[in-house]
């Protein structure tokens, strides 16, 4: 009774304080993502981890800084333009529809309640600036971000075996295999996430900005690009937005041309890329895939909708792992994967550093004494 009260309390101050934790969250994401390349420098150049963070974090710094002052004032200038330009936008978008379908419609009034839709659901852009100008003013928030991931990077040894005490040891190996897949899952997550949110801005741009010669191109286009981390619905989005533009300055024909172009590198990026060079890290049925990222939207914003499908194939993996559709044992070497070379060096490499630690010491000191024992006491005829 004293134990479940104390996870009720707890769980109700983990609640009342929840606003706290997305800048942890966000430091925990960047340690991640970072710790695979802060151990390959380090082992490389054979330096401590800390002076290997702080090389990673400045060339990140000059890199940010770099990519700002090369395209950050194109994409502030077309951010203003879109956002001064919007009534008309809408307009011309109206017009065009309702000249090329022959609607009877009033064009001045409908191109308004659609304007006041819009910014009733999604906010005007002075409302979004502010946000963006609160976010970037926020340096509490991304000095607690940078530092919590630093130290995670440098700590994540002590992290993982302080939590490795709240296990029983009778678990640890089955705890070690199962991170162990999910690491693998989720690197190959997030390194495809990325790969395809590069590829996907440069082909819209190419598709807007050199083919159709479209106004906004470089903004659509990293829109575009971004939207690839929301699944299923990210794609209509982007496919959506830049018809919309497009129409608007080009009429309905252009239509066909940007769902056609926007199809065609949605159809190479299924069937060619993901396949040969990303793989299908996350085995999550398109519904439940729909499911996580609306209960994540709901639970936390734009926070929740990033992290969703992350979470939902983690809890998927630790089920399969726990009940395999084979009927096996939880945790047995049925339930990893046999083609995964990279999965079974990581297990194995976890379990070897993991099985010195497990042997107690008074087992060897029995061990040692038995063979003593033996040495004094050796059998008749040897």
């Amino acid at each position: 009774m004293f134990k479940l009260t104390g996870v009720l309390l707890l769980l109700w101050f983990l609640y009342f304080i929840r606003e706290v934790f997305p800048p942890f969250i966000v430091g925990g994401i960047i340690a991640y993502l970072l710790l695979p390349v802060v151990n390959s420098f380090s082992t490389t150049f054979k330096c401590r981890p800390g002076l290997a963070v702080a090389v990673i974090y400045v060339s990140i710094l000059g890199l940010i800084i770099g990519t700002s002052g090369w395209f950050g004032q194109s994409i502030i200038e077309q951010f203003t333009a879109l956002a001064a330009q919007r009534n008309e936008i809408v307009v011309s978008l109206v017009q065009q529809l309702s000249d090329s379908f022959h609607w009877q419609i009033d064009v001045e009034k409908t191109a308004q309640e659609l304007t006041s839709s819009l910014e009733q659901n999604v906010g005007t852009p002075e409302e979004i600036l502010h946000i963006g100008g609160l976010l970037s003013k926020s340096l509490l928030a991304v000095l607690v971000c940078v530092v919590s991931s630093i130290y995670l990077i440098i700590d994540s040894r002590r992290v993982g075996l302080f939590c490795l005490r709240f296990i029983p040891k009778k678990n640890h190996e089955m705890v070690i295999k199962l991170s162990s897949q999910m690491n693998i899952m989720l690197s190959k997550y997030v390194r495809g996430q990325l790969l395809l949110i590069a590829l996907m801005s440069c082909v819209a741009y190419g598709i807007l900005h050199f083919w159709l010669h479209i106004k906004y191109a470089l903004l659509i286009a990293i829109l575009s690009g971004f939207l690839e981390i929301i699944p299923v619905l990210g794609p209509f989005f982007a496919i959506s937005i830049a018809t919309i533009v497009g129409v608007a300055q080009l009429g309905v024909g252009v239509a066909i041309k940007i769902i056609l172009g926007y199809w065609v590198a949605r159809l190479i990026e299924d069937y060619v890329i993901v396949p040969r060079f990303i793989g299908h890290a996350v085995e999550l049925h398109p519904l439940a895939i729909i499911f996580a990222v609306l209960c994540g939207e709901v639970m936390a914003g734009a926070l929740g909708m990033l992290i969703a499908i992350p979470v939902a194939a983690s809890i998927k993996e630790i089920l399969d792992f726990l009940y395999p559709a084979d009927g096996s044992q939880p945790g047995s070497k049925s339930n990893l994967p046999s083609h995964d070379s990279e999965l079974a060096r990581a297990t194995t490499t976890k379990l070897d550093a993991v099985k010195p630690e497990s042997v107690k010491p008074e087992s060897l000191k029995n061990e040692s004494e038995s063979i003593t024992v033996a040495s004094e006491n050796p059998e008749p005829g040897k």
